[in-house]
């Protein structure tokens, strides 16, 4: 279960149509630098393993003027096993008080409901786009889905070069391409994106992505909202060698929610404290009468 979100998705903003007049040289090819991309962070995120950190998410509603109202904070605890999927969270505050024995066991619930979906998505995902008998075994994976199909939701720009805190980094600019096919309601939302995304240019890891709602979208699931706007901050800071961590992701949504009531919050997720540890096994072998026992 992933509670911090790699925007793998928005990898596409990669693949921008560089040409010859645009004055810069490449050594390689757009489509082979997305795959370069693609593949340094699903090298990161399957070898990423035995990590903790602190999840603090702040949810802060609106009024019709636009002051905030009410805000709501809680804190968890996550942890990771030595499997990729092996991760799970624990709610430790609420509103900076210690969080109830029920909160607890009602984020937990919540937490096992999400993952079912998360696994009923993806199967369903599966059936309806099996693997090719061939030709796509180099294929990357993105969200479930082959990233040639998400490339081609989108039309790309190259922006150019920067420093950013000492480092090299690419800017691209993405917009939604026209015609998209959309099954879901989720995918309606992912084809209307629009937005900009940093990427260091030494490990070839997303450090920032801005994005915003191009037009309207009706989103169903625990929501159930006509979204009007929405803008999605993602910054990530460096945690290790190769290895970009989410620091902190805004999420703002204007609309309605189901059609009767205004929706105006955002969610703010801060993640931090991020550390990794070794797991030892120690077996312990004892004398007994008839030799050696465990």
């Amino acid at each position: 279960m992933r509670f911090w979100a790699r925007p793998a998705a928005l990898l596409v903003v990669l693949a921008s149509p560089l040409r010859a007049e645009d004055g810069i040289r490449w050594d390689i090819e757009p489509e082979q630098l997305i795959r370069r991309v693609a593949g340094a962070q699903k090298a990161v995120d399957d070898g990423l393993s035995n990590y903790t950190f602190d999840q603090k998410i702040v949810e802060t509603k609106y009024d019709a003027k636009g002051r905030a109202k009410e805000t709501t904070s809680k804190l968890f605890y996550v942890y990771s096993g030595e499997k990729a999927r092996e991760v799970s969270r624990e709610l430790i505050e609420v509103d900076g008080r210690p969080a109830t024995e029920k909160e607890k066991r009602e984020a937990l619930e919540e937490d096992a409901k999400r993952e079912k979906k998360r696994i009923e998505d993806q199967a369903k995902e599966r059936a309806k786009n099996p693997p090719k008998v061939s030709g796509d075994d180099d294929e990357p994976l993105v969200g479930g889905r082959r990233l040639s199909d998400v490339m081609d939701r989108f039309q790309y720009r190259f922006v150019g070069e920067e420093i950013r805190e000492g480092r090299v980094v690419y800017v691209m600019d993405f917009a939604p391409r026209p015609g998209a096919p959309a099954k879901t309601a989720s995918e309606r939302a992912f084809n209307q994106l629009a937005g900009r995304a940093v990427v260091d240019a030494s490990d070839f890891q997303i450090r920032a992505i801005d994005a915003r709602l191009t037009k309207p979208v009706k989103v169903a699931g625990g929501l159930a909202a006509n979204v009007k706007e929405a803008f999605i901050s993602y910054e990530a800071r460096p945690a290790r060698e190769a290895l970009w961590f989410p620091c902190v992701i805004d999420l703002r949504l204007k609309g309605k929610a189901a059609l009767l009531f205004r929706l105006d919050a955002q969610y703010r997720f801060e993640l931090t404290n991020f550390r990794t540890f070794g797991v030892e096994t120690r077996t312990q072998v004892e004398e007994g009468p008839g030799g050696t026992a465990p």
